[in-house]
């Protein structure tokens, strides 16, 4: 935390509960607070009866660290009425510098050239935690989420950004975002749309195969319909593909589920049955549903086909 020309580090703000009081002013964004609320941040069980002027002295000792020469009227923290707020914007915070940096580049103004220094720049330091050392309070855990969950928003942002422009940082980006989550199917989508604008379809294709293959085996269910039209169109080379009850990325993926399901049951062997409990089973469909499918397919695309029409000759 800088605050003017001073850097200011854990140890130069006291000790445990002065500390965890500052974050809490700082995550409640320039919101008051009160001291009740803060009781509840400082101490897990019951507060003990003095909490109310421990607090007051714990801001007394902020006040100090934080403006050694400024009056009590003066001080980045304010009283408020039953509480305190901080003026946050008197500070400079890594995190708040970093989503300035971070909206600046993703504003539909700023061309993606542009955007990309400032995306570097911006997530330079996006795996990094939030204040890991502080405990492990569960206000602190989710604080600790809810970054989490918006830094990964703004490494799938940057990805899209720049993705035609600078694909390596795009695939690291996105990279990021599923190491973070990988069931977040807009981090999987940026991954991937990133190699179909870069002409490396076989790597969006073997990203999409691990992606069904994850979501198969542990949420059983596919991947949804916008990653399905983007694989057919990496399928395809770049053609864009129909989707309805006759063709397109649904038929595609009733293909490839129905083979799918049909390997597991040929790997498991017998044991495997139309309804039995073999690994195809998560995948949805019985293998005599998947025989079906594959028929009908194949059948319709016979149909399909341009006839060859014979001509007597004169």
């Amino acid at each position: 935390m800088r605050l003017g020309p001073v850097v200011l580090g854990p140890r130069q703000l006291g000790g445990v509960k002065p500390r965890r009081l500052l974050l809490a002013l700082l995550l409640a964004r320039g919101a008051p607070v009160s001291k009740d609320r803060l009781g509840e941040l400082l101490w897990d069980g019951p507060r003990p009866v003095t909490a109310a002027a421990t607090i007051e002295a714990y801001v007394c000792v902020l006040r100090k660290r934080l403006e050694p020469q400024a009056g009590p009227r003066a001080s980045l923290i304010e009283t408020r009425a039953g509480g305190y707020r901080i003026e946050r914007a008197r500070l400079v915070l890594d995190v708040d510098r970093d989503e300035r940096l971070a909206s600046r580049a993703l504003h539909p103004a700023t061309p993606p050239g542009d955007a990309v220094g400032l995306l570097r720049e911006a997530l330079s330091e996006a795996t990094a935690p939030l204040v890991p050392d502080e405990g492990s309070a569960d206000w602190l855990v989710a604080a600790r989420a809810a970054h989490e969950a918006r830094t990964r928003e703004l490494l799938v942002a940057a990805a899209e950004k720049v993705a035609l422009v600078a694909p390596d940082d795009a695939t690291h980006w996105a990279q990021l975002a599923l190491d973070s989550d990988p069931f977040d199917e807009s981090a999987w989508h940026a991954l991937m749309h990133t190699k179909e604008l870069s002409g490396d379809h076989a790597d969006g294709l073997r990203a999409y195969g691990r992606c069904r293959t994850l979501f198969a085996d542990e949420l059983g269910c596919a991947p949804g319909p916008r990653l399905q039209e983007l694989y057919a169109r990496l399928l395809g080379g770049g053609g864009r593909a129909t989707s309805g009850p006759h063709g397109g990325a649904g038929e595609l993926e009733q293909l490839i589920e129905a083979v799918v399901r049909l390997h597991h049951d040929l790997s498991d062997g017998p044991a495997s049955t139309a309804d039995g409990p073999g690994r195809g089973a998560a995948r949805g469909i019985s293998s005599d549903q998947a025989r079906r499918a594959l028929t009908a397919l194949v059948q319709r695309s016979a149909r399909s086909r341009p006839q060859l029409v014979r001509t007597a000759s004169a």
